[in-house]
């Protein structure tokens, strides 16, 4: 019923994710469940979650108990020395939680596969952020920044490659805000964006490009951009632009 995927990459972080309920089933048939190692460990107890540094917990909202189950997990992971805790629920309906929860409406993506390549994106992102070393780097501090007091947070990827992949990555980004809340653009006084591609791909000009688009966007022009780069090899001549938000 409960299973873990512990990140394989320690050296700068320990990031790791729990599934309750058929969560974990629906991951493990996804092409990118490989990148991961599953750890048979039940997210319900906090020694689970000893000595890891940003965790994640997925559950379906469409079974209560997983909904019940939830909240327990959030409370064990809470009593650890955890410094980011990010829950997960596919849910047409709001549900409150005692952490910051990314809500994923089911109703709004191509079934299954899409909602689980969203919540993966979710995941990927802030590891990039908090993981990977880069040309400006953010660390935990800055999810943190993001997260504390906040009851939900929005959290979006984009990828383009080509002439104008900067902008057409970071507008991809901004339309999977709008779908998880249409007034996006004005429920946060804090952005945490990360621009992540290949070290020959990536400068400060496609950074500044980015900051611009979401800078652009936002109704509130005193809304502070937190921005970083992280440098990945793997992907070529992608550009991949991530946006989380505290509301």
């Amino acid at each position: 019923m409960f299973e873990t995927v512990k990140n394989m990459d320690d050296k700068f972080c320990n990031l790791s994710v729990g599934f309750i309920g058929k969560t974990a089933e629906i991951w493990n048939k996804q092409r990118f469940a490989k990148e991961f190692k599953l750890l048979e460990e039940n997210p319900l107890e906090s020694v689970s979650w000893r000595g890891v540094d940003i965790g994640f917990l997925i559950a379906d909202g469409r079974e209560k108990e997983d909904v019940n189950n939830l909240k327990k997990a959030v409370e064990a992971a809470k009593n650890t020395c955890i410094s980011v805790l990010i829950p997960i629920l596919i849910s047409v309906e709001q549900i409150e939680v005692p952490a910051s929860l990314l809500t994923i409406n089911p109703e709004k993506y191509a079934g299954e596969s899409d909602i689980y390549k969203n919540i993966y994106q979710a995941v990927k992102s802030i590891y990039d952020v908090a993981c990977i070393p880069g040309l400006v780097n953010l660390d935990l501090c800055d999810v943190q920044a993001i997260c504390k007091d906040k009851k939900k947070l929005l959290l979006a990827t984009g990828e383009a490659e080509g002439e104008k992949a900067c902008k057409i990555a970071a507008m991809e980004a901004i339309n999977k805000l709008i779908k998880q809340n249409g007034k996006a653009q004005s429920v946060g006084t804090t952005v945490l964006l990360n621009v992540t591609g290949s070290e020959a791909n990536l400068s400060m000009y496609e950074i500044q490009e980015v900051s611009e688009t979401i800078y652009d966007w936002l109704d509130d022009k005193q809304t502070a951009i937190i921005w970083g780069a992280s440098i990945d090899e793997s992907l070529d001549d992608v550009i991949r632009v991530s946006i989380l938000i505290g509301e």
